[in-house]
């Protein structure tokens, strides 16, 4: 197999061989995506500039390092020795963007450890399914290997379902996370609603990658496509990121232990989003992950919180606040955090 090259990303090739085709997507703003979404395009076809990190997007990635990055340390090395230990011949094969710094992460442990685990990054996207000419390559790249699919965390296991919906037959859907809130994944680091610090940024914690796109070439057959999100390298902390993920390795690896798996989460959620007036579930997106995408990418409507003052929301209420989005805190909340997306968003364009 011929390797990607790496010159258009920010990850060492030592942690991660990319199988995206750096392309030109069709570039929209955000009012204007929200308007042709609600026309029927495809959410894989478009794609909004990004622009730097806001010191609110910061203050959410550093505080949450500190905070969390000890417990995710702790949660990549039990993931990663739960699959050495159960998995005959794991490969990793993270689901770009938010699965890639996961899978590095534990492609980095398994090395510390002397044990070499290989890690492929390539596409999925919802309602389009997964790069089948990426999965190609991977599976010629590793004919005995058992392909386990990385992400960061879960929201209501979207993602689940379409890895699920567009696998052949002959690869079955194993799924591991850090983030287990909605339930879904095959292997998890927790159950916990957990603020992830890479969740807090986009393409500069992410090698300086774009969300992926499909474009003709992609529908012919090529790989899906990725942009360099060129103009952010000042901000590029991809590198940081993963040196302090190391440092937090302690040496001890406990056992997977991510607690009670919830039981259709996602269901409350869409019941307390009726009663705001939002009915659509494709515009509901529960956890703390997908609430921070929705704020970074979207236009939100609303925002639903478990606890109003809990760390690893922080930085939602001051973005709902900034743009004058209504907060509701609801105690019976199965997760930290929900994102509304409004029913008119981009009527206006």
């Amino acid at each position: 197999m011929t390797q990607t090259t790496a010159f258009f990303h920010t990850f060492d090739p030592a942690d991660v061989t990319v199988h995206l085709r750096p392309a030109t997507p069709r570039l929209v703003g955000v009012a204007e995506k929200e308007a042709l979404l609600r026309q029927g395009v495809s959410y894989g076809t478009l794609l909004t500039p990004e622009t730097r990190p806001s010191a609110v997007q910061m203050a959410a990635y550093h505080a949450a390092l500190t905070r969390n990055g000890p417990r995710v340390a702790e949660l990549i090395a039990s993931l990663t020795g739960h699959l050495l230990q159960t998995v005959p011949q794991p490969v990793l094969v993270s689901l770009a963007r938010a699965g890639t710094p996961v899978g590095c992460a534990m492609t980095r442990f398994s090395r510390r450890r002397g044990q070499k685990l290989s890690h492929h990054t390539l596409s999925i996207i919802r309602g389009g399914g997964i790069d089948r000419e990426a999965l190609r390559r991977v599976q010629h790249a590793h004919p005995g290997g058992t392909l386990v699919f990385v992400d960061g965390w879960t929201g209501k296991g979207s993602i689940w379902g379409t890895l699920v919906d567009s696998l052949p037959g002959d690869v079955p859907p194993l799924l591991a996370v850090l983030s287990d809130p909605a339930g879904v994944a095959s292997f998890a680091g927790t159950h916990d609603d957990l603020l992830l610090p890479h969740a807090a940024l986009n393409a500069t914690i992410s090698g300086l990658l774009s969300r992926t796109f499909v474009d003709a070439e992609a529908n012919g057959g090529g790989l899906h496509g990725v942009r360099t999100e060129d103009h952010l390298r000042p901000d590029d902390v991809t590198g940081e990121y993963l040196a302090a993920l190391d440092a937090f390795d302690t040496g001890i690896d406990l056992p997977m232990n991510p607690g009670l798996r919830p039981t259709r989460p996602y269901d409350a959620v869409l019941a307390l989003a009726a009663g705001l007036g939002v009915q659509d579930p494709h515009l509901v997106k529960p956890g703390v992950g997908e609430a921070t995408r929705v704020f970074l990418r979207r236009q939100p409507a609303g925002l639903l919180l478990r606890d109003a003052g809990h760390p690893d929301t922080r930085h939602l209420s001051e973005l709902a606040r900034a743009a004058d989005i209504p907060v509701t805190v609801h105690p019976e909340l199965p997760y930290l955090a929900a994102a509304l997306i409004s029913p008119r968003a981009g009527e206006d364009v």
